[in-house]
C-alpha cells in the first residue's frame, strides 16, 4: 500500500517501487473457494482446492523524482492499468514496497470514482474528497472546477446522463484543482474533443512547471514523447525497458508489429539499455538521457551533406528492404539543410525478395523529441499503387514543402501492406535521416506558413 509521506523535496524520490508484484487468485468455480478447506481433508480433494494464479505485474523497481513525467506504455494485458493501480493505492501489491510521497490524484478510467445516480456537483464533492480536500476547500474551488469543466447546466443532473466526454472533463477538472504533488492519468484524455485536450495539456504541461509528478499511461505514442520526460516499456506484466521516450516507443512499435512477441526486440532492448546514458547529479537526481532527446550531440557535429544514420532504428527486410533513403533539394541534389517553405523531395528504393501486393510506401517527420511533426502514406490519400514482385526495384518519390520553423528534424520511412486488415512490416527505417530548417526571417511557432503582409494608411 503506498505510504503518504510530506510535501516531496526536490531531491527525493516522490514515487519508489522495490521489487512490486501483483498476482490474482482465480476460481473457476466460486464456491470451491468457501469449500477449499473441506475437499483439503480427502485424498485428492486437493486438485479441486487448488486456485489458477495469475501474475499481472512482475517484480518491479521504479523510482520517479520530482518534476518528472514518466509514460508507460505496453500492449493491452502487459499490466499497465495494474501498476497504476498500486499506485493510486486502489489495489496493494502482493509483495514488495510502495512509497508515495504527497498527495495523489488519479484518473485510471472513465468515471471511476463518480456515483451515477449523483449530480456532478455532488460528484466533485465525493471525488474532491477523496482526494483529501476539505468540504471548506472544496466550495472555494468550485466555480473554478465548474468554469474548467464546462459541463453547463448539466452540472446538477445525475452523471448517467453525461455524455463520456462530459465525465472525462468533470473528473479531470477535479484532479486540476486538488494542489496534488502527484497525478496518475490512464488513458481518459482520449475521449475528450481538440479544445478540451489542449487545455489539458497546457494544465499538465504547467503540473510539469510547478514541480509536480505526472505518471501517464496511453495508446498514443506522439502524446507520451510530446510530454514525457522518460517512458517505460510494460509487456506481459514485466517492465523492459526504461529510456528516452522515442526509444521506447520505437521498439514498442516494433513489438505490436512482429509476430514473435518479445524475442523479436531483445537485441533493440539490449541496444537501449546501453545506449541510455544515466548521469546521478550532485542531489543523486537519477536523470535519463539520449541524444534525440538533447540533440546535444547532434547539434555539436559539423554540417555535412552525407546521408547520416546515426541513430536509425530499423526492422523487417525479410520480405522486402528499403535500400536508399535519400533526402533532395526541389532541383534533386541530395541536401540536409533547408530553408523554411522550401521543396524537398525524399526518394526511397525499394527491393522486394518476395512479392508484396497492396504496398503502403510512407515518410514521417518528427522533432528532436520525437514527436511527429507530419506523416503520409500512399494508403492514406488514397493512391492506387501496384504490386511488386519477387525481384523488382520500386523507386518512390515524396514531394513536400518543408513549412517547418528553424531546427533540426529526423526523417522516417516505411514500407507495409495490409493483409486481412492487420498490418505486415516489410521494413521501418525510423530517425533514419538527420536534416536541418533555417529560418527566412524570425517569424516564431511550431510552423511556417506562407504568409504576406499588407500595411495600408489612408
Amino acid at each position: 500500500m503506498p505510504t503518504p509521506s510530506a510535501t516531496p523535496d526536490a531531491a527525493e524520490p516522490v514515487i519508489s517501487l522495490v521489487d512490486v508484484a501483483k498476482t490474482f487468485t482465480i476460481w473457476e468455480v466460486p464456491s470451491r473457494r468457501l469449500l477449499a478447506p473441506v475437499f483439503r481433508l480427502f485424498p485428492g480433494g486437493e486438485k479441486y482446492a487448488t486456485p489458477t494464479r495469475f501474475t499481472a505485474l512482475k517484480p518491479t523497481t521504479l523510482t520517479v523524482r520530482r518534476g518528472e513525467c514518466v509514460g508507460i506504455i505496453g500492449r493491452n494485458g502487459a499490466g499497465k492499468s495494474t501498476l497504476l493501480q498500486i499506485l493510486a493505492g486502489t489495489l496493494q501489491p502482493s509483495e514488495g514496497t510502495v512509497d508515495v510521497r504527497g498527495r495523489v490524484a488519479a484518473l485510471l478510467e472513465l468515471g471511476s470514482g463518480f456515483n451515477p445516480d449523483f449530480t456532478g456537483r455532488e460528484n466533485v464533492h465525493l471525488n474532491a474528497s477523496i482526494l483529501g480536500m476539505t468540504a471548506k476547500e472544496i466550495e472555494a474551488r468550485m466555480p473554478a472546477i465548474l468554469d474548467y469543466a464546462g459541463v453547463g447546466d448539466f452540472i446538477d443532473r445525475p452523471v448517467r446522463t453525461f455524455s463520456s466526454g462530459m465525465v472525462v472533463r468533470l473528473a479531470f477538472a477535479v484532479c486540476a484543482h486538488v494542489d496534488a504533488d502527484v497525478l496518475i492519468i490512464d488513458e481518459a484524455l482520449a475521449v475528450g474533443d481538440a479544445r478540451f485536450q489542449f487545455k489539458c495539456f497546457a494544465t499538465l504541461n504547467q503540473f510539469l512547471a510547478d514541480g509536480k509528478t505526472i505518471i501517464f499511461v496511453s495508446h498514443d505514442s506522439n502524446s507520451v514523447k510530446r510530454l514525457c520526460t522518460s517512458a517505460v516499456l510494460l509487456e506481459q506484466g514485466e517492465m523492459l525497458l526504461q529510456g528516452a521516450p522515442n526509444d521506447v516507443v520505437n521498439i514498442y512499435t516494433k513489438l505490436v508489429a512482429t509476430p514473435l512477441g518479445r524475442a523479436a526486440v531483445e537485441d533493440d532492448l539490449a541496444a537501449a539499455r546501453a545506449r541510455t546514458a544515466r548521469s546521478v547529479t550532485a542531489t543523486g537526481t537519477v536523470v535519463v538521457s539520449s541524444p534525440v532527446d538533447t540533440g546535444s550531440r547532434l547539434l555539436a557535429e559539423e554540417r555535412s551533406h552525407e546521408q547520416i544514420s546515426d541513430k536509425e532504428y530499423t526492422y523487417g527486410g525479410e520480405v522486402g528492404q528499403i535500400s536508399s533513403l535519400l533526402l533532395c533539394g526541389a532541383d534533386g541534389a541530395p541536401s540536409l539543410s533547408f530553408l523554411s517553405g522550401d521543396e524537398a523531395r525524399v526518394v526511397m528504393v525499394c527491393e522486394a525478395h518476395a512479392a508484396v501486393a497492396d504496398p503502403i510506401y510512407a515518410v514521417t517527420i518528427k522533432d528532436v523529441r520525437g514527436q511527429e511533426v507530419f506523416g503520409t502514406n500512399t494508403y492514406f490519400r488514397g493512391d492506387r499503387v501496384q504490386a511488386v514482385d519477387a525481384g523488382r526495384t520500386t523507386t518512390v518519390t515524396f514531394g513536400l514543402r518543408l513549412n517547418l520553423m528553424p531546427g533540426n528534424y529526423f526523417l522516417s520511412a516505411g514500407w507495409v501492406r495490409l493483409d486481412n486488415g492487420d498490418v505486415q512490416v516489410i521494413q521501418r527505417r525510423y530517425d533514419a535521416i538527420r536534416f536541418e530548417v533555417i529560418g527566412r526571417d524570425r517569424s516564431f511557432g511550431i510552423a511556417y506558413c506562407d504568409h504576406t503582409i499588407d500595411v495600408r494608411t489612408d
